[in-house]
């Protein structure tokens, strides 16, 4: 029997933090999974990569202090996110560390891994903007970016989830984790495929190439209703750039899922020119899901 793994939220104090940890207990509740909240005390990160002076013990005792608090207000941010849904079992976690490694270090045992990101601006420290990057690039499972003011409400909590298909083997865990994400929320599933093989500005698609984009989704999605029967599936075949795309729905959605690597489409784009557009301008939750990644059921009741 597999361990039930937990879900893991970084967690810094800030509101952007807030907004993950209120996705990271609803999402908890969802799949009876554990919630691990862990704070990362990083002098570079508290102090600044310029500071010169060394830290005292006094310092070290402060920040430990400031962690444990931020710790426990994370912990009741996260029982009044499921105050209505069913009991969760929370754990925390203070670390002594850099907060990129960390946060990838705990993605090896974690069913998902969850962290904020401010809408503009600059941070405080660095939990999201190069360590969002590179987690999505390394983590050893699904990466959830949440940003500040995304829409979490009970009404948010109807729309589909949106995952991106590309037509290629890299689309396959992102798809599972899409499928999961709606059985767990009890909601549809929009699977998009955007066709960009044809540059057509101000045009329509090729007539010949739509039984083609026809096949690449049918396809992809082949045997998945079989294995997710509590699952509508929605398909949608689109002829533009596929991060407008993306935006677009987004706006209509609770979740968008994306795979992180591979040729055209939604997997190859995310770490090129668009990455930063994408993390920092969904209107939903984002779930970033490698390939190779090992997808863990959803448990039903």
């Amino acid at each position: 029997m597999r361990t039930n793994r937990p879900i893991v939220v970084g967690v810094d104090g800030s509101a952007a933090a807030g907004a993950a940890i209120t996705w990271a207990a609803q999402a908890a509740a969802q799949h009876r999974a554990p919630l691990r909240l862990v704070h990362v005390l990083d002098p570079v990160s508290d102090y600044g990569p310029g500071s010169t002076e060394p830290l005292t013990s006094t310092d070290y005792a402060r920040m430990e202090g400031h962690g444990r608090w931020v710790l426990d207000t994370a912990t009741q941010q996260a029982l009044i996110a499921v105050r209505r849904l069913r009991d969760i079992e929370v754990s925390t976690e203070l670390a002594h560390a850099a907060v990129g490694p960390t946060l990838l270090d705990r993605t090896v045992e974690a069913r998902t891994m969850v962290v904020g990101t401010r809408e503009r601006g600059t941070m405080r420290r660095a939990l999201l903007g190069s360590v969002s990057a590179a987690l999505a690039r390394r983590a050893h499972c699904p990466l959830v970016v949440v940003r500040e003011g995304a829409p979490l409400s009970r009404e948010a909590g109807k729309q589909p989830v949106v995952v991106g298909v590309d037509g290629t083997e890299i689309s396959e865990p992102a798809i599972e984790a899409a499928l999961n994400e709606a059985s767990a929320r009890s909601v549809p599933l929009l699977a998009l495929h955007v066709w960009t093989g044809v540059e057509l500005p101000g045009a329509g698609p090729e007539p010949a190439a739509e039984p083609e984009k026809q096949i690449v989704l049918a396809e992809s999605l082949a045997g998945w209703q079989e294995r997710f029967p509590d699952v509508e599936i929605q398909r949608e075949i689109a002829t533009d750039r596929p991060e407008r795309c993306l935006l677009e729905r987004s706006e209509r959605a609770q979740l968008l899922v994306v795979g992180s690597r591979g040729r055209g489409g939604f997997a190859g784009m995310l770490f090129g020119s668009t990455s930063q557009a994408l993390l920092l301008s969904v209107q939903c939750p984002i779930m970033i899901v490698r390939d190779r990644t090992i997808m863990i059921r959803h448990l039903p009741e």
